[in-house]
C-alpha cells in the first residue's frame, strides 16, 4: 500500500460509511427491542398520530441513508483497489489469509459490505416477514463489523513502523471518534430530505447531541494523540501539523470545521425552540464531513513528509 491520494479517499469514505451505518442501525435496533419507548417519544413530540407519521419519517431517512451509506463504501473499496495498482491481489488476501491488518481488514469490510447491502434492500424493498428478520441480524452483525471497520482505519496507519506521526494508540480511538462524527453527518443530511416532517426534530436534535459528545472526546482524543506522539520521538513529528507545512489545513479544516464550528451550531440546535431550516442543518453537517477528510488528509500528508 502506497498511501497516496486514493488511500485519503478511502480512509474517509470507509470510515464515514462505516459510521452512518453504526448510527442507523443502532437507532433501528433499538426501535425494533425497545417499540414502547419509541410510541412513548413519538406520541409526545407529535401527538396521537405521530407514530404513524414518525415512522414515516424514519422509513425516508433510513432510505437516504442507508443508499448514501452504500454508496460511498463501493467507492472507497474502488479507491482502496486502485491504491493498490494489483486489484488482483485482493482476491490473494481471500485465497491466503494472514493474521495482518490488512488481511483482518479485508474480511471485515466484505463482511461488512454485505451487511449494507441487505439492509438496503430491506429498505427500498417490499421484503416479506422472513427478510425483514434476516435485515435485522445483518444490522446487527453489521454493527459489530462497523466499529472494526472504524478502528481498522486508524490501526492501518498505527502500524507502520516508518511513520513516527502515526506511532499512538489514540490514533485508532480518534479515527473511530471521527468516524462516528462524520456518519452522524451524514444521517443529517439525511434529515433535510424530510424538512417538516413530523419527528424530524426528535432527530436533528438527538443527533446533534450525540455528536457534540462525541466531538469533545475527539478533541480530547486529538490532544492525546498529539502528546503521545511527542513524548516518544525527540523529532516531536506531531508539529508538523501544529506549525508546519499542513497546519493550515489541520486548523482551519479539522479544528475549525471538525471542532469548533460544529460544536457552536449544535449548541445553539439544542438551546433552540424552534426548528433550524434545512439550510443550517446542512452546514453543519458539511463542516463535519469537511473536518474529518482534513484531519485523514493531513495525517496521511505529513506522515509521508516526515517519513522521507
Amino acid at each position: 500500500m502506497t498511501f497516496g491520494e486514493f488511500v485519503m479517499v478511502y480512509l474517509f469514505l470507509g470510515g464515514t460509511a462505516a459510521g452512518s451505518f453504526a448510527v442507523l442501525s443502532a437507532t433501528e435496533l433499538y426501535r425494533a427491542f425497545f417499540p414502547m419507548n419509541g410510541q412513548r417519544l413519538s406520541r409526545a413530540l407529535s401527538g396521537c398520530d405521530g407514530c404513524r407519521a414518525r415512522s414515516a419519517t424514519q422509513r425516508r431517512i433510513t432510505q437516504a441513508g442507508y443508499s448514501v451509506t452504500f454508496a460511498m463504501l463501493v467507492v472507497g473499496m474502488l479507491c482502496l483497489l486502485a491504491d493498490l495498482g494489483r486489484p488482483e491481489a485482493f482476491y490473494l488476501l481471500f485465497l491466503y489469509p494472514t493474521a495482518s491488518f490488512v488481511s483482518i481488514g479485508t474480511f471485515a469490510i466484505t463482511l461488512f459490505a454485505t451487511c449494507v447491502t441487505l439492509a438496503l434492500a430491506e429498505s427500498v424493498l417490499a421484503l416479506g416477514p422472513v427478510w425483514q428478520k434476516v435485515a435485522l441480524v445483518a444490522k446487527a452483525l453489521g454493527a459489530v463489523l462497523s466499529v472494526i471497520v472504524m478502528v481498522y482505519t486508524g490501526m492501518l496507519l498505527e502500524h507502520v513502523v516508518a511513520v513516527s506521526l502515526w506511532r499512538s494508540a489514540w490514533l485508532p480511538i480518534l479515527f473511530l471518534l471521527s468516524a462516528l462524527s462524520c456518519g452522524c453527518a451524514v444521517v443529517l443530511l439525511c434529515t433535510c430530505w424530510c424538512e417538516g416532517g413530523a419527528g424530524v426534530r426528535a432527530w436533528v436534535h438527538g443527533l446533534a447531541l450525540f455528536d457534540a459528545g462525541v466531538i469533545l472526546l475527539e478533541a480530547i482524543a486529538a490532544v492525546a494523540c498529539a502528546i503521545t506522539v511527542n513524548a516518544a520521538s525527540v523529532d516531536r513529528p506531531f508539529d508538523v501539523l501544529l506549525a508546519g507545512e499542513q497546519a493550515g489545513a489541520f486548523w482551519l479544516g479539522f479544528v475549525g470545521c471538525g471542532i469548533l464550528a460544529p460544536l457552536a451550531i449544535e449548541t445553539s440546535v439544542l438551546l433552540a425552540r424552534r426548528d433550524h431550516r434545512s439550510s443550517v442543518v446542512a452546514g453543519l453537517a458539511m463542516l463535519v464531513l469537511v473536518g474529518g477528510f482534513s484531519l485523514r488528509f493531513v495525517l496521511v500528508r505529513a506522515g509521508i513528509q516526515t517519513a522521507v
